[in-house]
């Protein structure tokens, strides 16, 4: 087991970071935003994109590696109704709420269980917390076992509220400093959330036959990119085929990805998942090691319900009632 100091915030708060490890596997956490901060699975390559300094992660508005919460992905016009009453709530991408706002990636984490493999963190967030109303108490573990990552959530309200959390990190499986658009890509979904210019979904839900969101057979994620399409922000509508059990819960096979000669496997309960490939990262802060940030530098798959939801009634929990997510991350050589 390891725990270090990683820096202080600007207002003095000390923040540890914690390593995991099985095997020759090793990933890092840290208790700022429960932050996945590197994952290394073979031979030292890391395929998840950090920063040297701590003060990288409090100023940058990527939330690389970050715990998303509240609700995850945009909320149109940054407010919602629930029984009646209206909830407004920041407005920080193009009028409407990405993320939560400022949401939990701003939170130091309570660590509650460290043991070297895995590692169990909590954090409360007040009512009125971001314009969310009741007490929310959130608790996400990491666990490696053997080359997968498993991240397993749960959230229990003490009023209405609605939830809907997930976790942004950025991969290259090549390590960082090139794109990913030579990368493979394979996503279990017949349809996908179409949205606007301001990326707020329609309420259309098209099939991908004929489309660049076809990713049901293994394609460059690339491969379709120029003039008219710049990447992919998107939420694909999840049709699993194949199931796993890790830790007692089952959760499909949501995408495959192979590049650099790996092999990573999302797997998900929940029924979507983000695609983002990167399209808005450039410039400061460097990663680790002054690797410059390009356009297309990583992919994020984001487990999820689908955005906006809450504009649609859904993803409210009741007092005492329990949010609970799976997500695993596995990667294995590609043979």
């Amino acid at each position: 087991m390891e725990k270090r100091l990683f820096g202080k915030l600007s207002d003095g708060r000390e923040v540890y970071i914690y390593t995991l490890t099985f095997g020759e596997a090793v990933a890092e956490v840290m208790d700022y935003g429960a932050t996945i901060v590197s994952y290394r699975p073979f031979d030292g390559r890391d395929i998840i994109g950090g920063y040297d300094e701590l003060a990288s992660y409090e100023t940058d508005g990527s939330n690389q590696g970050a715990t998303i919460g509240r609700v995850a992905n945009r909320i149109e016009d940054a407010e919602f109704t629930m029984d009646g009453a209206i909830y407004m709530l920041p407005a920080n991408n193009n009028g409407n709420c990405l993320h939560g706002g400022v949401g939990f990636k701003r939170k130091i984490w309570e660590v509650l269980e460290y043991d070297g493999e895995t590692i169990l963190l909590s954090c409360f967030s007040p009512d009125g917390d971001d314009g969310f109303p009741s007490d929310l108490e959130t608790k996400v573990r990491f666990t490696l076992s053997g080359n997968a990552l498993i991240i397993s959530y749960e959230a229990i309200p003490c009023g209405k509220t609605p939830i809907a959390l997930t976790n942004h990190s950025y991969f290259n499986l090549c390590g960082f400093g090139g794109d990913i658009k030579d990368h493979r890509i394979r996503i279990f979904a017949d349809s996908y959330t179409e949205v606007d210019e301001r990326l707020i979904p329609t309420g259309v839900r098209p099939r991908v036959d004929g489309t660049p969101f076809d990713l049901r057979e293994p394609k460059r994620i690339g491969e379709d990119f120029g003039d008219d399409f710049s990447g992919y922000d998107h939420n694909f509508i999840l049709a699993p085929k194949t199931f796993r059990d890790f830790g007692g819960t089952r959760v499909g096979l949501a995408a495959e990805v192979w590049g650099g000669g790996l092999y990573l496997a999302a797997y998900t309960d929940q029924p979507g998942i983000q695609l983002y490939t990167a399209n808005f990262l450039s410039g400061e802060p460097d990663f680790r090691g002054s690797v410059k940030r390009i356009k297309h530098g990583a992919f994020c798959l984001e487990a999820q319900t689908e955005p906006n939801c809450v504009k649609r009634g859904e993803g409210f929990y009741e007092a005492g009632e329990i949010y609970r997510q799976t997500t695993v991350y596995e990667v294995k050589r590609d043979v």
